[in-house]
């Protein structure tokens, strides 16, 4: 049993490898943003893709959107938001969504910080008072090319706006295209956010000042692209180091405590075997055995770990292959049982390239828990909600029990709480690395949910 993990390498799919716009997405939704935020980019596909996964984050969430387009006229907008999913038409009407030409919107204001920031408030007060959580702002600065302001005065409302945005539900994202703007105003636009999106990755700031900081220091480094490439590369290994620590965590802990448990249960039983005259000396064999492969097949999972999770890739691709190797396995593993697979599951969704072990995990755990002679499962396949497919793991016997369910979800365990073996944890990275979710509905029936991003182009 445990050969599939010794010898198992991923087989190369035709998909492409996903693009870099799907693992922001991800990071979005789970990230606790900062309310002021700063996009650099080069490419205007980029700029359209990063900037329609905050648009349409932003509705999800039940905020109002406003975006100020410039480089990009208002229908491009719109179509670029159709092409993530966005009812379009439909969150116009609605209110939800409001599509401005940045020049205008910032003449009404006199192009003065002040006033701005007051009609930004006022939209808050509004918003809220309509039933939104807050409001979401997209900004595309290219407008300031179209006056005779000075980026120096461009940046007096990003700092006064930095000053002001913690006390209103409002989040702001503010573009900047590196091909127009020079090294000092991009790194002064780096200096009044504290949060970026370069490369498609949500980045911790370094070299973020506050407002009062802002204002008080005169001489700071000025090589944008330096800096840019730093905070890239650091937000990267630490991202890294956070997730191989947590994963380290876990294995060690299982390692000492499943596999001496194990040991002990083997040492105590071929310790009470005299000879092989011993009553019940075959049902203790086997008994040491079982155990003995339970040690194996952990040191091949945590193996398994270490050389293939560290180093995966999501891709776009179908969902129906991982679905039939995962049935595939759990029926190697359990001929008696009874599989059902509902729903569509020739959708094109964005996954780990090692998502069918993930699912055969889940599967073979579902199988385990169940004391009949003839197990059973269901996988329904759903869109749920439209931008997300939806697997739902459904089964006759014992839920997940809740202290599995918390250590999953507080993402690390104790001596007190933990999980017995690898395969939630597993099936758990996998899915996470593809930006996706595993939960474990709290209605009591055993169910397991896993929830992957839509393809989209």
């Amino acid at each position: 049993m445990s050969q599939r993990y010794a010898d198992r390498t991923r087989v190369d799919r035709e998909s492409p490898v996903v693009g870099t716009v799907d693992a922001l997405r991800g990071e979005l939704d789970r990230a606790d943003l900062p309310r002021h935020l700063a996009c650099f980019y080069r490419a205007p596909q980029t700029q359209q893709k990063v900037a329609g996964a905050f648009v349409k984050h932003a509705l999800e969430t039940g905020n109002r959107c406003l975006y100020f387009a410039d480089a990009n006229d208002r229908s491009t907008v719109r179509r670029v938001l159709r092409t993530m999913d966005v009812d379009v038409d439909r969150r116009l009407d609605a209110g939800d969504l409001v599509v401005r030409s940045a020049s205008d919107a910032y003449q009404e204001a006199d192009f003065d910080p002040d006033r701005l920031i007051e009609l930004l408030e006022s939209a808050c007060e509004v918003s809220v008072d309509e039933g939104y959580d807050g409001v979401w702002v997209a900004g595309e600065l290219t407008w300031c090319f179209h006056t005779d302001l000075s980026y120096d005065h461009i940046v007096d409302f990003e700092a006064d706006f930095d000053a002001t945005c913690p006390d209103l539900p409002i989040t702001a994202l503010c573009q900047y295209d590196l091909t127009q703007f020079n090294d000092e105003s991009v790194a002064k636009a780096l200096w009044t956010h504290e949060r970026i999106i370069y490369r498609y990755t949500l980045c911790e700031n370094p070299y973020y000042v506050t407002p009062e900081q802002f204002r008080s220091q005169q001489t700071r480094p000025l090589n944008a692209r330096l800096m840019l490439e730093q905070m890239h590369s650091l937000t990267h290994a630490r991202n890294q180091i956070e997730r191989h620590e947590q994963r380290l965590s876990v294995v060690n802990r299982i390692l000492r405590h499943n596999i001496r448990n194990d040991l002990n249960v083997v040492s105590g039983i071929l310790s009470s075997l005299d000879s092989s005259e011993s009553p019940g000396a075959a049902r203790w064999l086997d008994t040491a055995i079982d155990h003995i492969e339970d040690i194996v097949e952990i040191a091949d999972k945590a193996r398994y770990v270490e050389r293939t999770i560290s180093t995966s890739q999501m891709e776009r691709t179908t969902l129906a292959p991982f679905v039939a190797d995962a049935i595939e396995r759990a029926e190697e593993t359990r001929p008696d049982a009874t599989l059902t697979v509902r729903g569509d599951d020739d959708v094109s969704v964005v996954t780990d390239t090692n998502f069918d072990t993930a699912l055969g995990e889940l599967l073979e755990y579902a199988l385990e828990r169940q004391e009949a002679d003839t197990p059973s499962l269901t996988l329904d396949v759903s869109d749920h909600p439209p931008e997300r497919v939806r697997i739902d793991i459904s089964y006759p016997g014992p839920p997940v029990p809740k202290n599995d369910r918390d250590v999953l979800t507080s993402g690390s365990e104790t001596q007190l709480q933990h999980c017995r073996g690898l395969g939630l944890w597993l099936a758990k990275w996998i899915v996470e690395n593809g930006h996706g979710r595993l939960e474990f509905p709290e209605s009591g029936d055993p169910q397991i949910r896993i929830e992957l991003y839509r393809r989209f182009d």
